[in-house]
C-alpha cells in the first residue's frame, strides 16, 4: 500500500498490517515524525561473527523521518505495547544493498544489519524510500561542500614598487637689474644688523 498524506504528514501503510495496526503506527509518530515506509520483517545482525546472520527479532519495521532530530531512523515496533523495540539511525553516506528483492543489508552502528521482508512490494517501497533519502543527502552534501569550497587559485600578480617621482629642477628665476640691486641692499642691511638667512 502506498503512503498516504494526512493533516500531520506522510504515513505509509502496509497491506500485511490490518487497518488498526497501520493506524497504531501512524499515531505513534504523528505529528513531528513521518512514516515513509512500513512492513513486516525479520531483523538480522552479522554479529558476533560477521559471516553469519543472527536473527534478532521479527515484527513491524518502519522507516521514520524525524523532523525534530532532522534525521531518518529504522524502527522495529511492538504493536501490542505501542513501543519501539529497536532503532537504527541512518547516516548520510548509507550504502543500502539489496542482494535479493526481499533481503536488504546496510552497515549499522555496531554491525552489518540485514532485513528479511515478508513482502517484495514492501521491500521495494523501503528500497525506493531509502534511495530517495541517500540521493537527497548526497545532493545536500555536495551543495554544502560547494558553498564551503575556497575560490579557485589565481595567478599571483607581484606588485611593482611605485616608480620614483622624477626630479624636476625648479625653474631659475631671473631678476631684473633693479631687483638685483634691491636684493643686494637688503642683504647689506641684514649683515649690518647681524641677521643671516
Amino acid at each position: 500500500m502506498a503512503a498516504q498524506k494526512s493533516q500531520q504528514g506522510t504515513y505509509a501503510r502496509s497491506d500485511l498490517l490490518t487497518q488498526d495496526e497501520n493506524k497504531i503506527v501512524e499515531q505513534m509518530y504523528a505529528p513531528k515524525r513521518e512514516v515513509l515506509a512500513v512492513s513486516v520483517a525479520q531483523l538480522f545482525h552479522a554479529a558476533p561473527n560477521p559471516r553469519v546472520w543472527t536473527k534478532q527479532q521479527t515484527g513491524v519495521i518502519a522507516l521514520i523521518k524525524d523532523h525534530n532530530q532532522r534525521s531518518y531512523f529504522l524502527h522495529f515496533i511492538n504493536i501490542d505495547t505501542h513501543s519501539t523495540t529497536y532503532s537504527e539511525e541512518l547516516y548520510l553516506e548509507l550504502e543500502y544493498k539489496t542482494p535479493y528483492s526481499y533481503f536488504h543489508t546496510f552497515a549499522g552502528e555496531r554491525c552489518t544489519v540485514g532485513l528479511n521482508f515478508c513482502s517484495d512490494v514492501d521491500a521495494n517501497n523501503f528500497k525506493m524510500a531509502i534511495q530517495g533519502i541517500t540521493i537527497r543527502n548526497k545532493k545536500r552534501k555536495e551543495k554544502v561542500e560547494a558553498a564551503n569550497r575556497p575560490p579557485p587559485a589565481t595567478a599571483v600578480v607581484q606588485s611593482m614598487p611605485p616608480a620614483p617621482m622624477p626630479v624636476v629642477p625648479a625653474p631659475e628665476v631671473k631678476l631684473t637689474k633693479a631687483e638685483k640691486k634691491k636684493k643686494e641692499k637688503e642683504e647689506k642691511k641684514r649683515k649690518k644688523k647681524g641677521i643671516t638667512k
